[in-house]
């Protein structure tokens, strides 16, 4: 996963309200809206959340424990209706404990991996594959509706293609950019003509308005790329969008560090 700090986390558990309000203003729905339409739960999940105990297990494993994001994992999954507690321990110990607790969701990240894991079912959800559809379904809700429409998907690692995926099942017409050629190839042999992918982001972003950007890359999209109307989805940290850029696009993007990611996992997690 990317690799946060506490300073992008921090902040969480005080601004939920805030950004709440933000989302909606942006895309016509809350952040427990958007993990339901991205997980196709709409109407079915709320009442199983209300009763749903989750446990946030801290790892110290790799370069350990990120000040913060216990706690911002934890209010996230408490804004969206779970009954949440952080393990006193980390690692086994703490797996260890959230069983013990009857915990019926552990959440667990190290730096290679960030997993719901249901106790009940055995379900496991990948933060990656979550935020991916989170931010297709952010896109949908500021665009209102991806279907028959064109969107430029940067970069096409795990969360990349991921969301290819899910464009193609909203019946969307993806593209793909991305300096790693061999995978752009792979994704062309997977999908064939439903995707098309291109080696220049100023040929591709005269192909549309709408972007997914996942590439954790410093200001890679610049303000005269852009049209006047663009619409930007961007889990990816770094932001990727220049000074200019980001004074150009406004209010219509959607950027968080976890919120939206986490969110959806649970939801996805804790889904029949």
């Amino acid at each position: 996963m990317t690799r946060l700090t506490s300073a992008d986390v921090i902040h969480i558990p005080r601004t939920l309200g805030q950004y709440d309000k933000e989302l909606r203003s942006k895309t016509g729905c809350n952040l427990l809206e958007i993990a339901e339409d991205a997980s196709n739960t709409k109407g079915t999940v709320r009442r199983i959340l209300r009763r749903t105990e989750a446990a946030v297990v801290p790892v110290t494993s790799g370069r350990g424990v990120i000040d913060g994001f216990s706690e911002a994992v934890a209010a996230i999954l408490d804004h969206i209706g779970l009954q949440t507690l952080i393990t006193e321990g980390a690692d086994v110990v703490g797996i260890t404990e959230a069983y013990e607790q009857g915990a019926d969701l552990m959440l667990i990240a190290d730096d290679k991996k960030f997993v719901a894991i249901n106790t009940h079912t055995m379900r496991v959800v990948d933060n990656a594959i979550a935020t991916a559809k989170a931010y297709v379904a952010a896109l949908s809700g500021m665009a209102n509706g991806l279907a028959g429409k064109t969107v430029l998907v940067i970069g096409v690692g795990h969360v990349g293609s991921a969301a290819i995926s899910d464009l193609i099942l909203r019946s969307a017409k993806p593209l793909a950019i991305d300096v790693d050629i061999p995978k752009l190839n792979e994704l062309k042999t997977r999908f064939g003509r439903k995707i098309s992918v291109f080696h220049s982001s100023t040929d591709a972003l005269r192909k549309t308005n709408l972007i997914i950007n996942t590439a954790p890359a410093r200001n890679i999209i610049k303000a005269d790329m852009l049209h006047e109307n663009t619409l930007i989805s961007a889990p990816a940290i770094p932001l990727g969008l220049t000074e200019a850029a980001l004074r150009k696009v406004g209010k219509n993007l959607v950027h968080d560090p976890l919120q939206l990611g986490v969110a959806t996992m649970a939801v996805e997690a804790c889904a029949n």
